[in-house]
């Protein structure tokens, strides 16, 4: 029934002695009172609410078994099984509580609360006040589930002679306060104080991370949160060393309304040091001295200065088609990074990628629709390896690319595309390029199942380059126009077969085609395809060139085919087999391109796919004596408490651009196996195995429940860049739900 507009005392004036009543549409200042019985005692000057006594104020609920209301000091006192539900969710429970008539400030005995993330607080006696702050005495912490057997405690709990929630604030802070795994004790702590689980944000120290480095000592990294405002903050992170000075460490971000910003950055004030943290030393020319002490000749220390290095992007809306970015990428010393562990120089930012031994800086702008594609970006590298001269790495100012594409339903699929290239050098070549394009495809299916996709491309490019050469021979400029054209045509012709339990599709495919350029490889620098190689993704292809400078030019043909045989139970296996050959040999295209000679190597690829727990793909280059030139296989499991990946490659040296041994043949592989429901073990390993050393390797125990994880890790590299590198960690991580965790990046 609809309840006139009063306070508590006169609600339930008008309902005193009425049993199980009801009050409904609730107003922002009605007080609601449901219960078996209602007395009022006015001898006593007070009215009793009892059975099943529900009161309700705006967005706040007290139930109890018994609910005392002073007309005089205009108090609740609520006893026997008392639960209030906050607006936020908060449930507190107490044996006895008073309160005022907004059901919000008082007093309650043998508390407790459910607080937001499953967190619980239980205290003798509680204290509310107006001014937000709750006061607890005697009181026990816990994010951990509280269960009711016998002799079973939470996994961690905070306990303290008192504890005081600042509403206002959203900070937890504790007196006398000792943490307790298991209910054992294991930490005192006279302060200690954490945001309010429902805090979102709030600026403070952060959990500090523990390491053991053999080349920077003990670490001790202490974060500090800032939380500049809504849309921005900063993290503050001073790292000790024992074995070198310390470093700072600092992490900004900020949201706009049209995109994002990310800066990190470090700075340390020391001389360049090896593995073991010793300070290096160099010879007359310039050469690192791997045993100081029994160097004879004329040593020179390296010089203790700022150094540092910063990792920023951003990302940004201009329209709903196009955005604006950068990513910068920069540090004083190439073995900085090293040096100081830094994490995250090998992580993809902005627009490009680069190799995992440079750094690159660029600013880029994309724009994208369903039929139209264009990004202009301008960029530098930073090369890391011992010998690089970044004056020799090219400054892109830009690079541009532009697609728009048409479709003509069953007429086709056409596209006409733009791009160019400036590249400038401080100590090499410049080079300037600008490309114009238009194709056509399309795809018939013939009599029979016969599938022909026929290719048709133009292309215009335009040169202009200034080449440096040796101190006897002068340099020169040149400009050079080229014009090609490529007509070609997929075959393919797939046979299916569905068996009593199995289908098998078979589908043989020739690829033929034939392309002239009016002026050919050799007479135009060569930059992006230098490192180009045919393989198995591209194998039925007529043009599988994604680069410029070279041109693929006369007749050539692919053929080859693929296979499937799938079981109805969860077994697939698949196969593809190509090979190209060319109407004549460029001598432009080197060994390692696989595009040398007259004719390819075999093109191999196999996969074998068990449900969704084992799958096995890969690939071969094998040459006319069949001889392994490339092998690459990966696998992953995921079965039972078993998770694992592993990727092997082995590449002649004969094939591998720049001969570089790490890239030679190697091992990566990752496994983790959840040993029981609360404890994992966590195995990494990229191995090379040409020398036998690992890239990395790292083994970690992980045991965790509902609210708290304890990590226990080992880590090693065993790669070795001019006495840097080389090195062993071992570190540790915990977590407690609401109070914070320690981990490190490596074994997130």
């Amino acid at each position: 029934m609809p309840v006139p507009k009063m306070k508590l005392a006169a609600l339930m004036t008008a309902l005193a002695f009425t049993p199980a009543v009801i009050a409904q549409e609730f107003g922002p200042d009605k007080v609601y009172l449901e219960a078996d019985t209602l007395t009022d005692d006015q001898e006593n000057g007070v009215m009793i609410a009892e059975g099943n006594v529900v009161a309700r104020y705006q967005d706040r609920e007290l139930m109890a078994d018994q609910v005392i209301y002073n007309l005089e000091t205009r108090k609740v006192r609520a006893i026997g099984n008392v639960r209030i539900l906050d607006p936020d969710g908060t449930v507190r429970v107490a044996e006895e509580i008073e309160v005022d008539e907004q059901l919000s400030d008082g007093v309650a005995t043998e508390f407790a609360a459910q607080l937001p993330q499953d967190a619980v607080v239980i205290a003798r006696a509680a204290t509310r006040s107006g001014d937000g702050m709750n006061a607890l005495d005697y009181a026990i912490y816990t994010a951990c589930p509280i269960c009711e057997e016998e002799d079973k405690s939470p996994t961690w709990t905070l306990r303290a002679r008192q504890a005081v929630q600042n509403t206002n604030t959203q900070m937890i802070s504790y007196r006398d306060a000792i943490f307790e795994i298991k209910g054992v004790p294991v930490f005192y702590m006279p302060y200690f104080a954490h945001p309010d689980p429902s805090s979102k944000r709030r600026s403070g120290l952060l959990v500090p991370t523990p390491e053991l480095s053999s080349k920077l000592g003990v670490v001790y990294e202490q974060p500090y949160y800032w939380a500049i405002s809504e849309s921005q903050d900063l993290t503050i992170t001073p790292k000790l060393h024992t074995n070198v000075n310390s470093a700072l460490d600092l992490e900004y971000r900020k949201r706009f309304y049209s995109g994002e910003l990310y800066i990190d950055t470090s700075l340390a004030y020391d001389y360049e040091f090896d593995s073991n943290g010793d300070r290096q030393f160099y010879d007359t020319n310039g050469r690192v001295i791997r045993d100081p002490a029994n160097f004879s000749g004329t040593m020179i220390p390296s010089e203790e200065k700022f150094r540092g290095h910063i990792f920023a992007e951003g990302l940004f809306n201009i329209t709903n088609t196009w955005q604006w970015g950068f990513a910068a990428e920069n540090t004083t010393d190439d073995l900085y990074l090293r040096r100081y562990d830094i994490d995250g120089w090998n992580r993809p930012r902005g627009l490009l990628d680069t190799m995992p031994t440079r750094l690159l800086s660029q600013v880029f702008a994309v724009g994208q629709t369903e039929d139209f594609y264009a990004d202009v970006a301008a960029y530098h590298v930073q090369g890391l390896q011992n010998g690089d001269d970044d004056g020799e790495f090219a400054r892109v100012v830009p690079m541009a690319f532009a697609e728009q594409i048409y479709d003509f339903g069953s007429g086709g699929l056409a596209s006409v595309s733009g791009s160019m290239a400036f590249l400038d050098r401080s100590d090499g070549n410049d080079v300037r390029r600008v490309t114009a394009g238009a194709d056509w495809e399309n795809s018939y299916v013939a009599p029979a199942g016969l599938v022909v996709e026929p290719l048709f491309k133009v292309r215009a490019d335009y040169y202009d380059y200034s080449i440096q050469t040796t101190s006897l021979t002068p340099g020169y400029e040149d400009s050079q126009s080229r014009t090609s054209a490529l007509a070609a045509a997929t075959v393919r012709w797939p046979f299916m077969r569905r068996g009593q339990n199995s289908t098998v599709i078979v589908e043989p495919i020739m690829t033929l085609g034939y392309g002239e350029a009016s002026v050919d490889n050799g007479s135009i620098p060569v930059e992006d395809s230098i490192t180009y190689e045919y393989d198995l993704p591209v194998l039925f292809k007529a043009d599988p060139f994604s680069e410029y400078d070279l041109i693929e030019e006369g007749g050539r043909v692919v053929v080859g085919g693929r296979a499937t045989a799938a079981f109805d139970n969860g077994i697939e296996l698949r196969g593809t087999v190509g090979r190209r050959w060319r109407d004549e040999a460029d001598p432009f295209f080197g060994v390692p391109s696989n595009l040398n000679g007259t004719a390819s190597d075999y093109l191999v690829g196999t996969g074998i796919d068990i449900g969704k727990y084992f799958t096995f793909d890969s690939s071969f280059r094998l040459n006319d004596e069949f001889d392994l030139k490339r092998f690459e296989a990966q696998t992953t499991v995921d079965w039972w408490r078993i998770k694992a990946r592993a990727t092997y490659f082995d590449v002649k040296e004969d094939i591998v651009f720049g001969l570089n041994p790490e890239q030679v043949q190697g091992i990566d592989f990752e496994t983790r196996i959840e040993l029981t429901d609360s404890l994992e073990f966590a195995y990494k390993l990229e191995r090379n195995l040409e020398t036998n050393l690992n890239r990395n390797q790292q083994i970690a125990l992980k045991w965790f429940d509902d609210c708290s994880f304890f990590l226990i890790g080992w880590k090693q590299s065993q790669i070795n860049d001019r006495g840097v590198g080389d090195s062993e960690s071992i570190v540790f991580g915990f977590g407690f739900n609401t109070l914070g965790e320690v981990n490190n990046t490596d074994f997130d």
